[in-house]
């Protein structure tokens, strides 16, 4: 079993200015350099929360592996994870999958299972390596496989995870978790990276459901399609999920349960247009917090039109916003790009941000609707940014949104100027769409790729940094929801004491050693090698 050195003094590499930790100021951090290395040595990062407050954060990067005596293309996933402080817990990021791989013609995928560990899909050239040509320096065929990793770095699933070396065309993985079991969903093709029809077998989407301790529940993956499908999954009620996906009629969503049987007996369509696009996660879906979910999607309407398409569907199946779903904007006059939608299961309220184009201008636009399908703003959507098209090379990079507070919401958007010259914009609405705070995140940056979680108490984002003016790498950035960036290390408090039962060593909140705990706050090392922080009175 692979193990990697944990970093035991957490908090007080939380204090440490030579050790990671969130911003405190609106400049994001840089969690993993890339400086001096190809803009390929840092790419497409995920982030998933844990249970218990953490990140676990992955990425692709390029490196050489010397197979057969050559130098080949070794695309591996790496894993990191941060403690609530946003200090990394290993003291060099987990090579997860140490094989060859193509970062552009792979997709992977990262999930948290319920005890607290990374589920990390990767697509490799494992079932190729031995059979390299001596000048090949690179891998054409991609086979998945699935990883399960503990917050200690040791590897549940096997050192080699769960794989399937007889799909060698796989190059797109996902996972998701449903209670203790995962679907591990991987799409294999006819065709290898150069468009080579070479394996004319086991073509479609396949689906495997793995519980806990990594035991499949089929001997071979379950054929869902003969197609290149894209379900995505939410978790539903009753330990049930729903699945949505799309088919000649439209866009769909099946109930099912872990056995993959239709628990409505037929899937509901729910939109009858369908994106028709090749991306992995197609559909933006959220779950509304009482066993359905809302969807939106990009519609393909000519060569160069496309609008937003939004949809509610409850528990049992029933759609709230009519059978063919709604238009985020109700007018077809501009274009519509890039969707985002986020739920409050509170007010039930369905928000979605998006981009709008016309004629001369650029706008990010909201539009929120009630699970019944009314519409809460303007039937336009409402107007929160502008900026004209004509004198900017590019248009907004949508992010996402999210719910806060009872009745407010946060929306984040990219405000690009030109190459290497963008800025996070981060903002809070409330109910009415009025503009609480607004704040700009960074100056002259090159977002790619960002993730972010909308919590209680703050907004996390996380993205790549190509190139540009700054440091390039992964990096990362918190924002409380009143718009300051100060972390409150007092709410983690341990013990209020003087002393603790088992304690080895103090420290000062610099980290500095002390003798004994001094008056104020100090972290204190346990025998097991855990860390507290305490409070002397």
């Amino acid at each position: 079993m692979k193990k990697f050195y944990f970093l035991l003094l957490t908090a007080m590499a939380a204090v440490s200015p030579a050790f990671a930790q969130w911003n405190t100021n609106a400049t994001p951090v840089c969690i993993y350099d890339a400086t001096g290395h190809s803009q390929d040595f840092a790419s497409n990062p995920k982030a998933v929360r844990t249970p218990d407050k953490k990140t676990w954060l992955a990425w692709h990067s390029w490196d050489i592996k010397i197979i057969n005596d050559v130098r080949v293309t070794a695309v591996r996933t790496y894993l990191q994870l941060l403690n609530i402080d946003g200090v990394p817990q290993f003291a060099e990021p987990i090579v997860v999958n140490d094989h060859i791989t193509s970062s552009y013609w792979s997709e992977y995928g990262l999930q948290v299972a319920s005890d607290g560990s990374a589920i990390v899909t990767v697509a490799d050239g494992r079932a190729e390596e031995a059979q390299l040509a001596p000048d090949q320096d690179h891998a054409d065929f991609f086979s998945p496989a699935i990883y399960k990793i503990d917050q200690q770095g040791n590897f549940l699933w096997g050192e080699d995870g769960i794989a399937y070396p007889q799909y060698v065309c796989a190059p797109y993985t996902n996972c998701y978790v449903v209670g203790d079991d995962t679907f591990f969903i991987f799409y294999n093709t006819s065709e290898d990276s150069s468009g080579y029809a070479e394996d004319m077998t086991n073509i479609g989407t396949f689906i495997q459901r793995i519980d806990k301790d990594g035991n499949v529940a089929w001997d071979e993956p379950f054929a869902w399609s003969d197609d290149f499908s894209q379900p995505q999954i939410v978790p539903s009620n009753d330990g049930n999920f729903l699945l949505f996906d799309k088919s000649p009629e439209g866009s769909v969503v099946h109930k099912m349960n872990r056995d993959l049987d239709e628990v409505w007996g037929d899937p509901v369509v729910y939109d009858d247009n369908r994106y028709s696009g090749y991306a992995m996660n197609a559909y933006k879906i959220v779950s509304d917090g009482k066993g359905g979910a809302a969807v939106a999607f990009e519609r393909n309407m000519g060569m160069f039109a496309h609008n937003i398409r939004v949809q509610h569907i409850n528990s049992d199946g029933s759609l709230g916003f009519g059978l063919t779903g709604l238009d985020v904007a109700n007018t077809e006059d501009n274009d519509y790009l890039y969707c985002g939608v986020a739920v409050n299961p509170n007010t039930e309220e369905i928000l979605v941000d998006f981009e709008s184009e016309l004629a001369s201008t650029y706008d990010v636009m909201l539009q929120k609707f009630s699970y019944d399908g009314d519409y809460l703003f303007d039937e336009m959507g409402l107007s929160i940014d502008k900026k004209d098209r004509f004198t900017t090379a590019f248009a907004y990079g949508q992010v996402g949104c999210g719910p806060v507070g009872d009745n407010d919401w946060i929306v984040i958007f990219r405000d690009v100027s030109s190459y290497f010259n963008a800025s996070f914009i981060i903002r809070r609405y409330n109910a009415d769409g009025e503009r609480i705070w607004s704040r700009t995140i960074g100056r002259e940056l090159d977002i790619n790729s960002v993730t972010f979680f909308v919590e209680k108490e703050a907004t996390y984002l996380f993205y790549r940094e190509l190139k540009g003016n700054k440091q390039p790498g992964i990096k990362i950035f918190r924002i409380n929801h009143d718009g300051g960036y100060n972390v409150d290390y007092e709410a983690g408090i341990e013990n209020t004491t003087q002393t603790v039962s088992g304690a080895t060593q103090y420290y000062d909140m610099s980290g500095r050693q002390l003798h004994k705990a001094q008056r104020g706050m100090n972290i204190v090392r346990l025998n097991d090698g855990s860390v507290q922080k305490i409070v002397k009175h």
